[in-house]
């Protein structure tokens, strides 16, 4: 009689519908696998709360979870499937990669935390039903069937019906299983769910396409200073750049002590402890970045930074990019998915590149820098035997603001190498001309950014045939070679700009994307031996080296662009991509550069 009125009790009792996160700190005593002893309890890792209410919400189809490892991201499917068991249950699919590895995950994570949730692990078949608790399904006594099966193996994504599919890495799933998958929740209709997480994998690869179908909602938090929110994001968080020992090489230690996060908005520094994580984290709201998706797809993405160490991360990242520089990316790929949760692509453009000292200072001259003869207009290769009457080999880039000027003075050789000879904040146009004589600078090799305060730069450029240059959105523009067919470079024909019947200018536009990304491909090699190297001082300063990390490639709208990071300052940063642009133009780097190759000095196209 008392089973009967125990059967009698469950069948009448009406489901639990408390947010399923509420539901798993009341009933999960522990979570095996976890290093965090005792309950469940969400504020460890709130950003889960909003992915459990999604998974289980009926007007919700489709869950796309990207995230770092080790940051709750297969733990919350896992504690919202007892819920599901205990509360809405239905035929279930949990896909690992192959079978092996679902036996095992089944055997060591999801059945011991099953055995800590009270509500589902009297649901456990015992006794003489024992046989029905297997490593690869599980028939609970309330009807549900979980099974756990492997991705690689397509048979496991055809046969059956299924209300709730689960699948983990997908990262790592043969191309096109998951849409088989997918189609087993079809005979469910609106009941059916797809649940899919994983790491970063590759660009453009099923998993990201998938998320890229949901509305992609980032985990942000308020700074506590200013109020702004914004997302947890890589390019924010900085280390002392003199974290060195006596032999230039990264002092660990110094990095994980001075490494903070930045506030993009006021630029409060945030120190890094886990109290800190704990208190930003408190205010965190996820907020979606495509709003227009349908509102039965719903994406979740956050990184390791909420919850790992800023100072072990930079740890890793400089560690990656030490192994980059010798030929092996794998470290720096893994840095990306593992940590970062973005996919991985052939070129990425690490905006935070580590800049190397090259052991020389500011100001002193340059064996290796090439030379131009007046007479034939020719570059001429280092070592050269006699300077006399040939013009250095060096440019003067200028970023224009309204009250003040950033000046950059870079060495060239001919083969493409170069080196910073001096950078300065100064506040006039004169300054510029006092610069030019200290350094020797052909008044053809100075460039002026023009697309600020425009009239005046082009009055400047005209009075000390300087020459102005304007970044441009367009990737290419056409020139008329010398046997009339055209040639598509990164930088336009000369214009000529007329001021007045005794005044004229000449202007170049450069493409702002392909110009940038030369600028980045430079800037990666400071080994000789691995080709043109790209050098700054010992004594450089921070604010420069700063400023070289102000931009980033992004993609926007399906077109790669550089973009400010945030407010910070990009002068310099500008300065250089001028450089990169004048070296361009003269053929020393690029597609047509060549050792020795006839220039024009005025840079006047052919």
């Amino acid at each position: 009689m008392d089973v009967l009125k125990e059967i009698w009790r469950e069948a009448w009792q009406p489901p639990d519908r408390r947010p399923a996160w509420q539901w798993c700190e009341d009933h999960i005593e522990a979570i095996p696998y976890s290093p965090n002893p005792g309950r469940f309890r969400s504020e460890n890792s709130p950003w889960i709360r909003e992915v459990m209410e999604a998974l289980v919400d009926p007007r919700i189809r489709l869950v796309s979870i990207i995230a770092s490892v080790q940051s709750s991201k297969t733990t919350a499917p896992e504690l919202t499937l007892c819920y599901i068991i205990s509360n809405l249950p239905g035929p279930a699919l949990w896909l690992d990669q192959t079978d092996e590895d679902a036996r095992d995950y089944s055997e060591s994570r999801l059945q011991k935390l099953f055995d800590q949730c009270e509500p589902v692990a009297r649901l456990m078949p015992t006794g003489v039903h024992r046989h029905k608790r297997k490593n690869n399904a599980i028939q609970f006594t309330n009807g549900m069937t979980l099974w756990i099966l492997g991705a690689h193996n397509k048979t496991n994504l055809q046969r059956r019906s299924i209300r709730w599919l689960i699948g983990d890495e997908t990262w790592r799933w043969p191309q096109g299983h998951m849409a088989e998958a997918e189609a087993r929740v079809t005979a469910f209709g609106w009941l059916g769910k797809c649940i899919f997480m994983s790491q970063g994998g590759e660009e453009d690869d099923d998993t990201h396409r998938k998320f890229e179908t949901t509305d992609q909602r980032e985990w942000t938090f308020a700074c506590t200073e200013c109020g702004h929110r914004q997302p947890f994001k890589w390019e924010f968080v900085e280390w002392s750049k003199s974290a060195r020992d006596d032999a230039g090489e990264w002092d660990f230690d110094e990095v994980r002590r001075t490494t903070a996060l930045r506030c993009e908005s006021c630029n409060h520094y945030f120190n890094d402890s886990e109290r800190t994580r704990r208190e930003l984290n408190a205010t965190g709201e996820f907020l979606k970045k495509n709003p227009k998706a349908s509102t039965e797809n719903v994406g979740f993405h956050w990184n390791a930074l909420c919850a790992m160490s800023w100072g072990q991360l930079a740890e890793l990242y400089l560690r990656a990019k030490a192994a980059a520089r010798k030929g092996d990316v794998s470290l720096l790929q893994q840095f990306y998915q593992k940590r970062l949760g973005l996919p991985w692509r052939e070129y990425v453009e690490d905006y935070k590149l580590e800049i190397v000292k090259s052991g020389y200072k500011r100001g002193e001259s340059w064996e290796e820098e090439g030379a131009i003869d007046p007479k034939t207009g020719r570059i001429l290769v280092a070592p050269l035997p006699e300077r006399k009457g040939l013009i250095p080999l060096r440019f003067i880039t200028v970023d224009c603001q309204m009250d003040h000027l950033f000046l950059v003075v870079r060495s060239w050789s001919a083969e493409g190498s170069s080196r910073l000879v001096w950078n300065e904040r100064i506040l006039t146009f004169t300054d510029i001309e006092v610069m030019q004589e200290r350094f020797g600078v052909h008044s053809s090799l100075v460039f002026l950014d023009a697309g600020y305060a425009t009239y005046d730069v082009y009055r400047e450029c005209a009075k000390r045939g300087w020459v102005a240059l304007i970044g441009d959105r367009r990737p290419v523009y056409a020139h008329k070679g010398r046997d009339g067919k055209t040639i598509q470079r990164f930088y336009s024909p000369r214009r000529k700009v007329v001021l007045s019947h005794r005044q004229h200018c000449h202007v170049h536009y450069w493409s702002n994307l392909n110009i940038k990304d030369t600028l980045a491909r430079l800037r990666r090699n400071q080994d000789p031996s691995q080709g043109p190297t790209w050098e700054v001082p010992d004594d450089i300063d921070d604010d420069y080296l700063a400023q070289m990390e102000s931009e980033q490639r992004v993609k926007e709208k399906g077109n790669w662009m550089w973009k400010q990071i945030g407010s910070r300052p990009n002068h310099y940063f500008d300065t250089e991509s001028m450089q990169s642009a004048a070296a361009t133009m003269l053929k020393i780097v690029g597609r047509e550069a060549i050792t020795a190759a006839l220039v024009d000095t005025s840079t006047e196209e052919s």
